[in-house]
């Protein structure tokens, strides 16, 4: 009997033990209690024996936040999620400023130049400091403070130009004309306005919306409103390159747009849902979406719940196919994990990653000059073939039918 009880105290201070080292790597390492799991120590463990061998004989130099950054990436891309990612402190900061439609750097989109491997300009944004620089959309930047560009990547040329706020940079740039130049250019916050409006022929709006980050929500609106005072009566919805963002942007334009009904649907990793519901409250007029294959998360499910609702038609191409929505969690280095937690389903329950997409009604594709022309705003909306098949779509010119002239019916 007496043995009977040694073992069981000798097991229960085991556990006490074990319990114990759990609770105190916890706390040294500022761990969640879950996180002190078996596996977990065991993988912490031969990571650390991985760092002391690294330092005890490896002959050369390194810099071991680099080595942890690198590693917490490598982590996370091995999860297979495309949409997941890590985030060093820098860009962790630089991913706060872009949710808000603001950037940092000199307000230039360009392309690497296939003769000079520089940097071609194709998109300069207004009030930036390239503008007031001079620079136009065709120059091609070839050195940055002297330093050739030949042979970098785009992202390797970005940190060359990378500065802090109020800083400047020399840059050679070769003109249109041929002729070569030296242009000093700031680095500044700029704040770019994802919604561009205007009215067109036949009294059809039209609105761009280039992302559903912060404040995109109030610009769409305002612009909607705005075409309708103006008397539009129909309009085209543009989310071409639109790379998507937050959930509660798209949800406010569905809710302006759309009747009293589900208009997102969000289901966790155990399988519950929770559901978002738009007011009585809608905007009644004939309307066409502009979809691309760069057209993804909240711009192709915004595209896909109009189709469902039969607000409007698609006309482009077929969107990329992205149904999950990621959650920031900031780490104790500064940085942090944008990790994939949720997927989300349309009013008719589809998840597009799982159908590959959503296929537009009337498929339409750029040829490569169109789609550069377009990336660079300098795609003439009288050239644009998918814009003036929407127009086509909403007059019901041609073989479309008149979907212009209907009364707009919801279910």
């Amino acid at each position: 009997m007496k043995k009977k009880c040694s073992v069981l105290i000798t097991i229960a201070l085991m556990l006490m033990a074990s319990a114990l080292t759990f609770l105190v790597l916890a706390i040294v390492y500022n761990l969640p209690i879950g996180m002190t799991g078996s596996d977990n120590i065991r993988v912490g463990r031969e990571f650390t024996e991985l760092l002391w061998r690294i330092e005890n004989t490896y002959i050369g130099e390194y810099d071991l936040d680099d080595v942890a950054a690198a590693a917490m990436r490598a982590a996370v891309d091995a999860l297979g999620d495309t949409w997941s990612h890590y985030l060093t402190a820098d860009e962790y900061a630089d991913y706060l400023v872009s949710s808000n439609n603001q950037f940092t750097g000199i307000g230039v989109r360009v392309l690497i130049d296939e003769e000079t491997g520089g940097m071609d300009v194709q998109y300069i944004y207004k009030g930036s400091p390239a503008e007031t620089a001079g620079i136009m959309p065709g120059d091609v930047i070839t050195s940055i403070d002297g330093n050739s560009l030949s042979g970098l990547d785009l992202a390797e040329m970005g940190r060359l130009l990378t500065r802090e706020i109020g800083e400047t940079a020399l840059l050679t740039v070769i003109r249109i004309d041929g002729s070569v130049e030296m242009i000093t250019v700031g680095y500044e916050l700029i704040f770019t306005d994802p919604v561009s409006f205007e009215m067109l022929d036949g009294n059809i709006g039209y609105v761009s919306l280039a992302n559903f980050e912060g404040g995109s929500s109030d610009g769409f609106i305002a612009a909607v409103n705005d075409l309708i005072a103006q008397g539009a009566e129909g309009v085209v919805f543009d989310v071409r390159g639109n790379p998507g963002g937050m959930v509660n942007e798209t949800t406010q334009i569905l809710d302006y747009l759309l009747p009293e009904g589900e208009i997102f649907i969000s289901v966790s990793k155990d399988g519950s849902e929770t559901i978002t519901y738009s007011g009585p409250e809608m905007v009644e007029i004939p309307a066409v979406v502009i979809v691309d294959r760069y057209s993804f998360s909240a711009a192709e499910f915004f595209a896909a719940m109009l189709k469902e609702y039969d607000y409007a038609e698609v006309v482009g191409e077929q969107t990329t196919g992205k149904s999950r929505s990621q959650m920031t969690l900031v780490l104790p280095n500064g940085g942090a994990l944008r990790v994939s937690t949720h997927q989300y389903l349309t009013k008719n329950r589809v998840a597009l990653y799982e159908v590959g997409g959503l296929s537009p009604d009337y498929p339409c594709v750029l040829t490569d000059d169109e789609f550069n022309m377009l990336l660079s705003g300098t795609l003439d909306k009288n050239d644009d073939p998918q814009l003036q098949l929407a127009l086509s779509v909403l007059l019901g010119t041609g073989s479309h039918r008149n979907n212009f002239k209907k009364r707009l019916t919801i279910p």
